[in-house]
């Protein structure tokens, strides 16, 4: 109880300066909260990118920044138009963006700002007579020419932008058209020379062509069918042996259509093609001629499908004056996949949703077209158009990585670190730091960033650039020193000679070495004296496991995908040791049966000398990947493949001199051992799957009779 009056009256004064304050707090308060929420649109999608070199997968999927944003939704009411039939195409050109309603046979053309200028429709020919474009599919503008795909009455429109008839292009007349060919313009477009492109849908011959006077000059960029040996093999015996009925009757597999193309800088066509079963090569850049330079025929251009229920389709693509080009996936999950002219992705951004209930989700993504960095993004179920605009961080990564690409990296060292203090998980900039630094004659940097980017083709380039330094620098030293080694060498090995000295006194370790210089000899030792080693050839095994792990984890960047997070030793020691012991034992095991009278221990000791050439070139190997850059490697392969070839060679003396087999019947019992592996195998998996399911089975009757 406060007695005093003074400090009650002080208590009061003070009392009352905190409830004023609070009370006029609150109000700003929640005016900030107020600000913040409205703007602050949570994105309904995460960005995210793909790093490739990391470990032995091709792609490594990581999450970034955000570098494209929802900037606004077209749709009929925000257009003051009545309501769409549909959203089929969309198109933009010279700033105003043009978009098709196939249904309703109206176009709608916009300004910059996205609002309604006026709409297209009510056609007429040169006769007076209506020219409806139901059932069109793709529109394309150049200059003052519109045109039209109209897909249902199987012709293309060529109008004017303010939108007058000008013409129409049916299906020409031409013998190199096949009489059974329909013709469904589905996409069409004009390069800067006035060529125009009419893809039809069902067609695998490729684009109908037409010269700047509308003459049909014929198909262009048709895919291809990818042919196996085997395939290729099974058709021609088919065809050789086969009756004209069978063959007739016989199912040809036929390249897939392109479903969607766009014009790039120096008239290059991009075309996508869309199939459930295809996981690669779904883009190509054809040039002039109708030839892919894209050169990524093995390169999934999608999400993997591991990542995905199913392999995602990418439906449509277009492409903006530098070259960057955007691939639109429709399917599970309707994204954005944004690369650059040189097939490096730089993200993907977007995502699906079956109501569209955020601006940013599509229900089914029908189309993409490019206006400036605004990407467009048709939704066919919704019926709208999503307008993605990039993000200053976007916008810093772009332009940086076009300075890149043009090899003008003089501000590119600072815009790189910038974007890597935005996002630490930016693989274009290590990459982008990395060629900046070999531009510019720091390679000691340029490796630092190329590891961290896992760039190998620039970190060969500056190893092989600071290696030269290193050696100018040390030559003499170096060279001085190897001269003396050899001497020395040289020195004792006539010493050991007029001396009769001998390096290794134990005979078995002789008779290991001497295998490789005299395999029959020393295998013959081997059965007929004892001359193996046990514990040796146990050392050479376990080497050989070492070894191989060594190679995967140790060898030179340049050469090694090892990523620890998905690295198994044990794998490691199956293709090893697990290998070599199951040769062993069926080796044994059907020799027994055919007349071989080596014994186990035999086997596998002339096994295991016979890996003395792979693990003296897995050594080699190994010290070398530091040593060389990938181009100069190819000896060190060379010499590989030579010791891998010794091996078997020293594996085959080894299994007829202990058997006492001739080369017929030592390569009969290799092939039935062979089987008898894979045999053996199936079993320990079908033991290994049986246990499991006995296991479970004992795990849930206790735990049936733990709960009763």
């Amino acid at each position: 109880m406060l007695k005093n009056s003074s400090v009650r009256k002080s208590f009061a004064s003070l009392l009352l300066a905190a409830v004023l304050l609070f009370a006029v707090a609150i109000p700003a308060f929640a005016d900030a909260s107020g600000t913040q929420a409205a703007g602050s649109e949570e994105m309904p999608f995460t960005t995210y990118t793909y790093w490739d070199g990391v470990g032995a997968a091709e792609k490594t999927k990581v999450f970034c920044k955000p570098m494209y944003t929802v900037k606004t939704l077209i749709d009929a009411h925000s257009l003051g138009a009545a309501a769409f039939g549909s959203v089929d195409d969309v198109c933009t050109a010279d700033g105003l963006t043009y978009l098709l309603d196939g249904t309703s046979s109206k176009i709608y053309v916009l300004d910059a700002d996205y609002r309604l200028l006026r709409v297209i429709g009510d056609l007429t020919d040169s006769a007076g007579s209506p020219v409806s474009f139901a059932g069109a599919q793709g529109i394309f503008v150049k200059g003052t020419q519109l045109l039209v795909a109209d897909t249902k009455n199987a012709r293309v429109l060529v109008l004017t932008t303010d939108g007058k008839w000008q013409r129409t292009l049916p299906l020409p007349d031409s013998k190199i058209i096949p009489s059974d060919f329909k013709y469904t313009p589905i996409r069409v477009a004009v390069d800067s020379r006035d060529y125009l492109y009419v893809a039809s849908d069902g067609s695998y011959y490729g684009a109908l062509v037409y010269s700047p006077e509308m003459e049909f000059l014929g198909f262009y960029g048709a895919n291809t069918v990818a042919v196996s040996i085997g395939e290729a093999l099974r058709s021609f015996i088919t065809d050789l042996f086969s009756t004209d009925a069978k063959r007739a009757g016989s199912v040809r597999a036929l390249p897939y259509q392109f479903t969607d193309f766009a014009i790039g800088p120096h008239d290059f066509v991009y075309t996508v093609t869309a199939t459930a079963d295809q996981a690669a090569g779904q883009i190509k850049r054809l040039n002039p001629g109708g030839k892919d330079v894209l050169g990524k025929e093995s390169f999934n251009f999608a999400d993997d499908a591991t990542h995905l229920a199913t392999v995602p389709a990418l439906r449509a693509i277009d492409v903006d004056e530098d070259g960057f080009f955007y691939a639109l996936q429709s399917n599970a999950a309707n994204r954005v996949f944004w690369y650059d002219r040189e097939s490096n992705l730089i993200c993907v951004f977007g995502t699906s949703n079956s109501v569209q209930a955020q601006k940013g989700t599509l229900a089914m993504g029908g189309s993409v077209a490019v206006n400036g960095t605004d990407v467009l993004v048709t939704d066919s179920v919704s019926k709208n158009v999503t307008v993605f605009s990039i993000t200053p961080y976007g916008e810093l990564v772009r332009s940086t990585q076009l300075s890149t690409l043009d090899d003008d990296f003089g501000a590119t060292v600072e815009n790189w670190n910038k974007v890597l203090q935005a996002d630490v998980n930016c693989q274009l900039a290590y990459r982008g730091l990395a060629k900046a630094a070999y531009t510019q004659g720091d390679y000691r940097a340029a490796l630092r960033y190329a590891r961290q980017g896992t760039d190998r083709e620039t970190y060969a380039s500056a190893f092989v650039k600071q290696r030269t330094a290193f050696l100018e620098t040390w030559f003499t030293p170096l060279f001085l020193g190897l001269v003396v080694l050899i001497a020395a060498l040289a020195f004792l090995l006539r010493l050991k000679h007029k001396k009769g000295v001998r390096l290794l006194k134990n005979e078995r370790l002789r008779n290991l070495f001497s295998c490789v210089a005299h395999p029959f000899e020393a295998f013959r030792l081997v059965k007929e004296k004892g001359m193996g080693s046990l514990p040796a050839a146990t050392v050479l095994l376990a080497l050989f496991y070492l070894l191989s792990a060594l190679r995967d984890t140790a060898s030179g960047f340049a050469f090694s995908h090892f990523d620890a997070s998905n690295y198994n030793a044990f794998f490691v020691l199956l293709r090893t040791v697990a290998l070599v012991l199951l040769f062993v034992v069926c080796n044994w095991l059907v020799c027994v049966l055919m007349g071989g009278i080596g014994r186990l221990r035999e086997i596998y000791t002339v096994t295991c000398y016979s890996l003395l050439p792979v693990i003296v070139s897995t050594v080699v190997s190994i010290a070398f990947s530091h040593l060389l850059s990938p181009d100069e490697f190819v000896f060190v392969q060379i010499f590989n493949a030579v010791c891998v070839g010794y091996t078997f060679f020293l594996l085959a003396v080894g299994i007829m001199k202990v058997h006492d087999f001739g080369f017929g019947r030592f390569l009969g019992t290799t092939a039935v051992t062979v089987i008898a592996m894979m045999i053996l195998v199936f079993l320990i998996f079908l033991i290994f799957m049986l246990g499991q399911q006995v296991y479970a089975w004992i795990e849930t009757v206790f735990t049936e009779i733990r709960y009763r």
